[in-house]
């Protein structure tokens, strides 16, 4: 009798359930919806079973439910929220450029929030074009980073390592060793910002940083900030910045390098960290390298014709640097460095000189204390460093012996804060530096030159809607500089659009060079002669567009497409000339730029190995505004063309590297004596190595494959074929 009043009731219960949902079609549906909280975590490179490298948030990931299509993104504690996520299995498809695209299935319930953490494992070979972070300054978009760590095995020097990065040129005076700078955006190598840990290392008297002194196997992070960029980082930001990173203990471990290449060409490099179980790491490396140098080039029609050996061309090089880490409620940083290189001077080929020398050392030690998290604190930096140039001839081929001698003294001091809440973030700091020189080259032996900025930053980043994220970002800065009357405000602002693979940046921003020291205060020679008069270098109204997207295709294959176009007058830039009297100084004049940067990545995985297919190409148009000159500036090539290939094979991974140089002009306003557009192509293979406890790798390397006979500039050709061994052995317990 129960049993039959159970039933009963039962099938009462459930007719007016159908009845109500007939009478309602949505009924079901009206389910509340749930949401998806999703934690995503860059792994170390090293797998978990590395303890001393946690996980960290990785900012910028998007997430994307299939097959109901909701996407969000993740803020800077490395959240993304999917909301309104009906009741149900989801599988979650977890992206992020330069890490693996990870998948999870995941269960959303009725008004609840399900959680998951995913940790993505970044990819062996980092795409072109990413924004990256250092610390905890978010670099602009177009920013592009590489690990040293991760550079292939045909990349040999710090030249050749910016040099492959998308929208670098950099112009060499001869083989390795040889002064090297930096051209970014068809600026001058003296409008480009480069900083060692954050210190310029741009020389006082030319404002050229020579990137040949450096020892790649000393850096752990390369980053290149296209642009104009004295909004943040003051004077000499015109072209854009280059941040050199010094390797840090983050873990302990040992590693020796041993090469030896072309040209007679040796190197012995050494580092190692210990991390301790407390607050504490230290670090350290040392290098030693040299090379003869010299090597046949043909020489131009119009010097002769013919082949001749470059001479005096050899360098030898030894440095060291070290670091010291204290993490608690203050972080910190202790860097000291030290370098000394001494190289020849073969002069031009037109003024060649067997007995020209070059002596360079480089020392300096920084203190930074850092406070806080990532939503708020603040930081401490002070650096000195000090500088010894000497350039020496005791028989040159033309005038009388010389020696001129420049030492430069540096004290630099900097604060920084930083605040957010939401959607709102406030960056802010002050910067000041003091550099006393004293130079033989100078009218007047010694002079000091002292600088002042401040800067601020908001930006509003909201949280991801189903149409995207549109963020934005102001910022400013005011100098005053010592070689520039008044004050000098650079402005800048930024916008950006996401939605899913999809992002569009744009930018507008001044800034800012004063003249070089060199430039006024040059001693009087012979058909050479300093201007006083010199006005600072202008950037008014950059304007930067830029869009990039990445497919997902179902058969393994990953595809990156991205576009940048600029504008960015310079008034006043700072051009030698010869007068009426064949007599060279500087003076200002009024340039145009415009330019396009177009690039793909193919990343797909065959066999169970990645690879990686990428090309870049360029085309900067940097002509005079002055009616007596027309065209494009001397050695600003206008195309640049470059292509790298990596495959990942069973014994190894082999590289290929392409470089197309356009054609380019040697005198102002002319096409006389034009120089031809070069390729080089650069062939490198990594060898992995188990020794006993100790792993590592063999790298071979030929470099300028095709023997091309090249030259950026006009009398100072680059060598031909060359080629290089490495054995890199390292040991992490």
């Amino acid at each position: 009798m129960n049993l039959r009043k159970s039933l009963r009731r039962s099938a009462h219960v459930l007719a007016v359930a159908v009845a109500v949902g007939a009478g309602c079609p949505e009924s079901t549906a009206a389910q509340v919806t749930g949401a998806i909280e999703v934690h995503v975590l860059a792994a170390s490179p090293d797998g978990p079973a590395d303890p001393s490298r946690a996980p960290s948030p990785l900012f910028g990931a998007s997430v994307t439910a299939r097959p109901s299509g909701y996407t969000a993104s993740t803020d800077e504690n490395g959240v993304a929220v999917l909301r309104g996520v009906p009741p149900g299995w989801h599988q979650l498809e977890v992206a992020a450029p330069g890490f693996e695209t990870a998948a999870i299935d995941v269960a959303a319930e009725n008004g609840r929030t399900a959680v998951v953490r995913v940790a993505l494992t970044p990819t062996p070979i980092p795409l072109s074009g990413i924004d990256v972070s250092v610390g905890r300054d978010a670099l602009p978009a177009g920013s592009v980073t590489v690990d040293v760590a991760e550079l292939p095995a045909d990349v040999v020097d710090v030249p050749s390592a910016v040099d492959a990065l998308p929208g670098a040129t950099v112009v060499r005076r001869g083989g390795p060793g040889a002064p090297a700078a930096v051209q970014l955006r068809g600026s001058g190598s003296d409008q480009v910002l480069v900083l060692l840990d954050g210190v310029p290392i741009n020389a006082p008297v030319t404002g050229v940083a020579d990137l040949g002194t450096l020892s790649l196997d000393a850096l752990e992070r390369i980053t290149i900030v296209p642009g104009a960029q004295s909004s943040r980082y003051g004077p000499r930001a015109l072209g854009g910045v280059v941040l050199l990173e010094s390797r840090t203990a983050d873990r302990t471990s040992a590693a020796m390098t041993a090469g030896a290449g072309s040209w007679s060409s040796r190197e012995l490099t050494g580092n190692g960290s210990w991390v301790s179980s407390g607050p504490w790491g230290v670090s350290g490396s040392a290098q030693w390298s040299r090379s003869d140098g010299d090597f046949p080039y043909e020489v131009p029609a119009f010097r002769g014709g013919g082949e001749a050996d470059r001479a005096n061309a050899a360098h030898a090089r030894i440095g060291a640097e070290a670091s010291a880490v204290r993490k608690g409620v203050v972080d910190l940083t202790l860097r000291a460095h030290a370098m000394e290189i001494e190289r020849g001077s073969p002069g031009t080929i037109a003024q060649p000189s067997l007995t020209g020398e070059q002596r360079e050392r480089r020392i300096g030690s920084s203190l930074r204390a850092t406070a806080g998290d990532p939503v708020r604190g603040a930081s401490l930096f002070a650096a000195v460093q000090a500088q010894h140039a000497e350039y020496v001839d005791t028989a040159p081929p033309f005038g009388r012996a010389y020696e001129a001698l420049t030492r430069v003294r540096v004290v630099e001091t900097a604060g920084e804060g930083w605040w957010s809440r939401g959607a709102l973030g406030v960056r802010g700091g002050i910067e000041a530096s003091r550099m006393a020189i004293e130079s033989d080259a100078l009218a007047s032996p010694t002079a000091s030159v002292g600088e002042l900025g401040v800067w601020s930053r908001l930006d509003l980043r909201p949280a991801t809607r189903s149409r995207g994220r549109i963020s934005a970002g102001a910022g400013i800065r005011v100098d005053a500089h010592e070689l520039v009357d008044g004050v000098t405000t650079s402005p800048q602002i930024t916008a950006s659009y996401a939605y899913g693979e999809t992002r569009v940046d744009a930018s507008w921003s001044n800034a800012f060079s004063p003249p070089g020291v060199g430039d006024l205060f040059f001693q009087e020679g012979v058909l050479v002669e300093p201007n006083p008069e010199l006005r600072p270098e202008r950037v008014r109204n950059e304007l930067s567009l830029s869009l990039r997207h990445r497919w997902t295709l179902d058969f393994g294959l990953a595809v990156e497409g991205r576009a940048t176009a600029y504008r960015a007058d310079v008034d006043d830039m700072i051009q030698w000339f010869p007068d009426f009297r064949f007599v060279w100084s500087p003076r200002n004049i009024d340039v145009s730029r415009r330019g396009i940067e177009v690039g793909s990545t193919f990343e797909t995985t065959l066999w169970g190995r990645s690879h990686t297919l990428a090309v870049d190409f360029a085309r900067s148009h940097v002509a005079y505004r002055d009616e007596a000159l027309t065209g494009q500036l001397p050695y600003r090539p206008e195309l640049t063309l470059d292509a790298s290939l990596s495959l990942a094979l069973s014994p190894g991974t082999l590289t290929a590297s392409a470089r197309h140089v356009g054609a380019r002009r040697s005198v102002p306003g002319s096409e006389l004596n034009e120089l031809a557009a070069y390729t080089l192509l650069d062939l490198g293979v990594r060898l992995p190595l188990k020794l006993g406890v100790a792993g590592g790798a063999l790298d071979l390397a030929v470099t300028n494959l095709l023997d091309e006979r090249a030259a950026l500039l006009v009398d100072y050709p680059l060598p031909g074929r060359g080629w290089t061994v490495r054995l890199r052995l390292n040991r992490n317990p």
